[in-house]
Formats: structure tokens, sequence, C-alpha cells
């Protein structure tokens, strides 16, 4: 029982039903703390919060400000009020994590307090083809931008360790994208992901989901998405004027030419992508000298494996120039992400230790 005190569980509430109540007073009954967080639920779901045990507390937001808003809220309230807690374990509300996988990421939280404890379900039985396809969608998008694979993405069944809880706070997204950017970047900080295996429930298809497809799908993807937008309007940069180049070059030495033409295309688009990255996918606030470093410094890698795959296929397999100039780009594409996101873009040891301190200060 008293393991279970060390563990705090939060629920993000939205227009909830008995699930919530259920599963509320299983935990209470189990010694488990409990916040729960009314996401602006409305007047008419009051009854569903008047039902949960004395125990359990509420926090209340006045309009619906989506769920990862609503863990905030919880973890900053919960680093206020419970410092000595191994950590926070947060589950839906709407029946889907049973009680008996909430004790086993509990008690994987327990022994890993310094790991990121992921409740992951196996896809087995009668699960919703949308849930099952976009599983297996953010499965890979995010093993290709982080170089991680996680079985289960999606899981809101996740245990975060106290000391998390800041780095939680500073993540950015306050809906469903909140919790793609909480994997991405624990993967980008070296947190260690533990998955525990877990029950898959889906309750009439999934129905009382308030997920929505396609604006939240963009919302999780954005930052993905952005770059892919990035990279290919400076692909197309790229790519016309390396064909230009090829033909004004075309009198000379066939590998001098390609090298001319690749060098040139290559220093006129990377110049255009490293401001749209800057400015517009990564949205860095970092010095724009050292980040130029880093970035010309990967360009020039970039442009060699460029090079040496554009020769291979080009000149001695001899695949059209435009046909080896696609494949060799979609080779290097998720690679060029992973290194601009860690290591280009990442944050500044002042501006991070700036938003900690920010954060610190707010909890206290």
């Amino acid at each position: 029982m008293e393991t279970r005190r060390r563990i705090v569980v939060l629920i993000p509430a939205y227009k909830p039903g008995e699930a919530l109540v259920r599963l509320t007073r299983q935990l209470v009954s189990m010694g488990f703390m409990v916040v729960v967080i009314n996401d602006g639920s409305g007047t008419l779901y009051n009854y569903y919060f008047s039902m949960l045990p004395t125990e359990a507390l509420v926090l209340n937001h006045t309009t619906n400000r989506g769920k990862g808003r609503a863990l905030k809220t919880g973890l900053e309230y919960i680093h206020r009020h419970f410092p000595s807690i191994a950590g926070v374990v947060t589950a839906d509300a709407d029946g889907q994590h049973l009680l008996e996988d909430i004790m086993k990421v509990s008690k994987e939280l327990e022994e890993n307090e310094g790991s990121l404890i992921l409740g992951c379900r196996r896809f087995d039985g009668k699960v919703p083809i949308r849930s099952r396809l976009g599983n297996l969608l953010t499965r890979w998008i995010f093993a290709a931008s982080s170089g991680k694979m996680v079985t289960d993405t999606q899981t809101g069944l996740r245990g975060i360790p106290y000391r998390l809880i800041p780095e939680m706070l500073r993540i950015e997204g306050d809906r469903y994208e909140y919790e793609m950017n909480m994997l991405l970047s624990a993967a980008k900080g070296k947190t260690v992901i533990r998955e525990v295996p877990i029950r898959t429930v889906y309750i009439r298809g999934n129905e009382s989901s308030h997920f929505r497809a396609v604006r939240d799908s963009v919302m999780i993807y954005g930052r993905i998405l952005k770059f892919g937008l990035s990279s290919l309007v400076s692909f197309a940069l790229d790519f016309t004027i390396l064909l230009i180049l090829r033909q004004l070059t075309s009198s000379l030495e066939p590998s001098l030419s390609l090298l001319l033409s690749v060098s040139g295309a290559r220093a006129a688009s990377s110049v255009f992508n490293f401001m749209l990255n800057k400015s517009l996918v990564f949205k860095s606030k970092g010095s724009a000298a050292p980040e130029a470093m880093r970035y010309f410094t990967l360009a020039g890698g970039i442009l060699a494996a460029n090079y040496g795959l554009l020769y291979l296929l080009n000149i001695t397999f001899g695949i059209n120039i435009a046909i080896a100039k696609v494949v060799t780009e979609l080779l290097l594409y998720a690679a060029s992400y992973r290194i601009q996101r860690n290591l280009v873009f990442r944050e500044e040891k002042g501006i991070k230790a700036k938003m900690d301190a920010a954060i610190t200060g707010r909890l206290k």
C-alpha cells in the first residue's frame, strides 16, 4: 500500500461517463492518490465528477483546452504539492486502461524512477481499423524521425518520473500532439523508454474517443510534416538548379560536370533550407551563427553522400539523373531530419537553463 502512495494517477477527462467513476473508485480503493482534470466538460457532465470519491482531487478547466494542456495542469499541480512521490501514471478516462495494467505501469515506474514507462497495447483481438493503421503509421514515422522503435506511440498509459516533470512541462503542444512530442523529447534527451505490455481494450469501436482524425493527425505530425514540406520545396529548388547546371556543363568530363552541378545546386538550396528549418520547422531560438556552422557542416556531409550516391547510380549504373536524384534524396531524408533535430537546432544550454529556472520558480 505504501508503494502505491508514492504514485499519483493523473486522469485528463473531457465529457466522461461511468467508466471514469468506476476507475477512480478502484484506484482509490487500492491506495493510489488520484488527480482528475475536468477539461471543460460542461455542466451536463458535472454529475460524473460529483460521483467521484472524495479522496480524488478534481482540477477544473473552465473551457476545453485539450488533453496536452490538461496533462500539464495536472503535472504542474502534482510537482508543486507532492514532492516526495516517485512519479505520475497518466491514464485515460474512457475505460480503456484496466486497473491491473495501471498497477503494472506503476510498479515498473517505482522500480525504474529514471525511465519513461509506456503501457503498450498488443493490438490483438478486435481492434478498430483506424486505430490499428494509425498506430502502425505513427510507429514508423516516430522510428524514422527519432531512430528508436516504440511499439505503441499513441498509448495514454504512461509512467513519468517525478524528476522529469519540469522537462514534461517544457514540451510544446496542448492537444493530442503533446504525447507524441513527449516521446520525441525523451528520445532526443536520451531518456530510457521502457515498455510494459497491457491489454488492448476498445469499447464499442472506440466511439467515445474525442480524437479528430484530420485535425489532430496534422497536429501530431506537425513538425515532421513541416520538415517534409521544407525538404520538398528545397528539393524542388535543388532539383531544378541541378538539371540546369548539368545542361550548362554538359561539354565537360561527366564526373566534373556532375560535381559542379551537385555542388552549385546544394549550395543554393541549403541556404534556403537552413532559413526555412530554423524559423518554420524547429522554431529554434538558438544563436544563428553556431547553428549555421553545424548546419553547413551537416550540409557538407550530405553533399558528399549526395554526390557519391548520384555518381554510383548515374555514372556507374547509368540510371537517369532525374530518377537517381529522387532515389538519393529519399535515402538521405530520414538521416537529415534526425541530425538537424538532435544536433543542429538543439536547445542551447543557456536557453534551457533559463527555461528550467522559470519553470522551477513557477512550480514553487
